[in-house]
């Protein structure tokens, strides 16, 4: 008996949106953080946890982006041609009455 695969388009959106964290938080590591944490040195306890927050975001982050790219390989996006598409009017019928916000002006 062979299954039909279940496309699920949500998982690629989410795996995009966790790479794109993933690479903001890289860049801001590699550009912003040093200044950061050179402003809690006046505080050896601040400083220490800021190192160790830094550095177990940076190991995290490797396996989690590497996760995101599998899920992205893994659930391609896919065009349906028989879906159902229901347009929206763009515009709203006008009445008569006036909305509770608006005041009419005689």
């Amino acid at each position: 008996m062979a299954r039909e695969r279940v496309h699920y388009p949500l998982k690629f959106r989410r795996a995009r949106t966790v790479l794109y964290a993933m690479i903001a938080f890289w860049l801001w590591t590699w550009l912003g953080s040093a200044a950061f944490i050179a402003g809690l040195f006046y505080s050896p306890l601040y400083a220490i946890t800021a190192m160790y927050a830094l550095f177990t975001g940076v190991l995290l982050s490797i396996p989690v982006a590497a996760l995101a790219v599998i899920q992205m390989i893994l659930n391609p996006p896919q065009r349906f041609d028989d879906d159902v598409v229901i347009r929206l009017g763009a515009q709203r019928q006008q009445t008569g009455r006036a909305r509770p916000h608006e005041r009419r002006v005689s």
